[in-house]
């Protein structure tokens, strides 16, 4: 499961220098800044997305919005638009996840971050 919109943002200008450099289509570039599926993970998008990087390209990402509550009992909840719910105890790291209806619908003992993103995701997406 994707986790993020993961991209690499650049000018126009620097998008038509890689065009010109690899002799490729916007498309090409588009599809490796973007990380799309496996023409995103080929070499040349490799090779494209150094360049990017090389000049000047910013790395970019987003996730489900929602509010964060930090509270003093060591726990933090993010409440989504939608009414679902995460539970994260801060001091051991589990973490736990509940649909709009407040039904519990999944848990992981000591969440690492790229759980916790993939978590989101399911929240958000009822």
């Amino acid at each position: 499961m994707e986790t993020s919109n993961r991209r690499i943002e650049v000018s126009t200008e620097v998008r038509n220098k890689i065009i010109k450099t690899f002799g490729v289509t916007g498309k090409t570039v588009s599809n490796a800044l973007n990380y799309t599926g496996e023409r995103g993970q080929t070499d040349l998008a490799k090779r494209i997305r150094i360049m990017a990087l090389e000049n000047g390209g910013r790395h970019m990402a987003s996730w489900p919005e929602c509010e964060t509550i930090h509270d003093a009992n060591g726990m933090m909840r993010q409440i989504f638009d939608n009414g679902a719910t995460i539970e994260v105890d801060k001091q051991t790291g589990d973490a736990q996840w509940f649909d709009p209806k407040g039904v519990k619908r999944g848990e992981k003992k000591n969440i690492t971050i790229p759980q916790l993103y993939v978590m989101q995701e399911l929240a958000a997406s009822f």
